[in-house]
């Protein structure tokens, strides 16, 4: 019995510690921007679009957050760079959206 409680004691530890990851989310409130890629330093910044998608109590997620769709969006054909902006509210709320800026 002792083994058992040890075992389930040593797993729920690892469960609880998760993947770390490059950005550390707030457990309450997350509102954070990274780049995700840089492709081409030479191409100019004349347009700028964006992709969002959301995520609700961590069930359901909604939407396109894809550099396709954030290119689409602004018709651009070549791509400079690519960021994330991430937003996070008590897990109850998620909103993921990538900004890409180009030619």
């Amino acid at each position: 019995m002792k083994n058992l409680f040890a075992l389930a004691a040593v797993s729920g530890s690892l469960f609880l510690t998760g993947c770390q990851t490059p950005y550390s989310p707030g457990l309450i409130y997350s509102d954070m921007a990274a780049p995700v890629d840089v492709r081409d330093n030479a191409v100019a910044c004349t347009k700028e679009g964006s992709a969002t998608m959301q995520n609700y109590l961590g069930f359901l997620a909604t939407g396109d957050a894809s550099t396709a769709k954030a290119k689409q969006n602004a018709g651009i054909t070549r791509v400079g760079t690519v960021d994330v902006h991430f937003t996070n509210i008590l897990g109850l709320y998620g909103e993921t959206t990538t900004t890409v800026c180009g030619d």
